[in-house]
């Protein structure tokens, strides 16, 4: 099983990887507060470990992505028995790069945009634009940009995540995606496959949504496999 994890609805993150469905088991849940779930107070990392924990079959290749990778490192940490891989693609791990100029100007940037969003402003150009939720760039348009902000409001700060990254690389094969787009993810995305001793690639052309990249499907499917492998001999 494929079990695959953040970052707004599937059919917005994940729609390309339908394909993947003729190779592997493939779940894709729908995450806490996104229709046609019901609301919930505030976006939570914990609780979305909570549910993958109880969605996972033994075994799982586990993929989060964006915030929705925070769920998934944590259910990874809580539980490394019940994976066989773990896949990371611009999750914000804000401990694994602190301290470092590029990595500590984003913890300050997305810091604004949860404020401005609690706040009912205007969210940082520079975020939205890092996120793909800029206005008319975003894939399903402005409507959905609006929802997704809705959604985010009040949610729990990436920087209270704290996962122990070199025990998890120790009990499953890891890779970590980038899309080239963003100099600070990019040096956060290497520090955090360096802790996991992860794969690491980068699949430029879609920005923040990886998943949309080419080759992301070929590339994840061969991990998977190799991991799969690995696993069995």
């Amino acid at each position: 099983m494929i079990l695959v994890h953040g970052w707004a609805g599937p059919e917005l993150t994940w729609e390309c990887q339908e394909e993947l469905g003729e190779q592997f088991s493939l779940l894709i849940p729908w995450r806490r507060g996104y229709p046609p779930n019901p609301s919930v107070d505030r976006q939570d990392f914990s609780a979305d470990a909570e549910d993958l924990l109880g969605l996972a079959n033994d075994g799982a290749h586990l993929v989060g992505f964006s915030y929705g990778g925070l769920g998934a490192a944590v259910a990874a940490e809580q539980a490394p028995e019940r994976f066989a891989s773990l896949t990371l693609i611009e999750t914000p791990l804000w401990h694994a790069g602190a301290g470092d100029p590029e990595v500590d100007h984003l913890v300050a940037l997305a810091a604004r945009f949860a404020a401005a969003v609690d706040a009912g402003e205007e969210p940082p150009t520079e975020f939205l634009q890092l996120a793909g939720m800029a206005p008319r760039t975003s894939p399903r348009g402005d409507a959905e940009r609006e929802r997704i902000l809705a959604i985010t409001r009040g949610m729990r700060s990436p920087a209270e995540a704290r996962v122990d990254l070199p025990a998890v690389g120790s009990a499953m094969p890891a890779l970590v995606l980038s899309g080239g787009h963003s100099s600070g993810l990019e040096r956060l995305c290497d520090l955090t496959a360096e802790q996991l001793e992860a794969e690491r690639a980068v699949l430029t052309g879609a920005g923040h949504a990886v998943p949309r990249a080419d080759g992301f499907n070929a590339l994840l499917a061969e991990f998977v496999t190799a991991a799969e492998g690995s696993r069995s001999a």
